[in-house]
């Protein structure tokens, strides 16, 4: 067997091997469930009941997702905090979610 077919059947391997752990063995479901509580707790403990953190729903992707009202500052800042929780990759507000300030009565 040459170096090249030994080199794509180890790149299959692995690819299998990481898509059986993340789908049916179930750690991606339990990363997410990880993430989203713990951005659930730092947004109680500031007191941000009514913004919702949930992870983004492409394969793979550790991008939290932020919505709900909160003005500008409060934007910036929950972008840095949720940021620092462990496993979080990036963080971004849900387009339709308004600022505080835009919102209409």
């Amino acid at each position: 067997m040459t170096t090249r077919g030994k080199l794509l059947i180890g790149a299959v391997a692995t690819l299998a091997v990481a898509e059986l752990y993340h789908g049916p063995l179930g750690a991606a479901q339990e990363l997410e469930t990880r993430i989203e509580r713990s951005a659930r707790a730092e947004l109680d403990r500031n007191e941000m009941v009514q913004v919702q953190a949930r992870l983004s729903e492409r394969p793979l992707s550790r991008t939290l997702i932020l919505s709900g009202p909160a003005d500008d500052f409060q934007r910036g800042e929950l972008v840095r905090v949720m940021g620092l929780l462990p496993g979080v990759d990036q963080v971004e507000w849900d387009p339709s979610s308004l600022p505080a300030e835009g919102a209409r009565p």
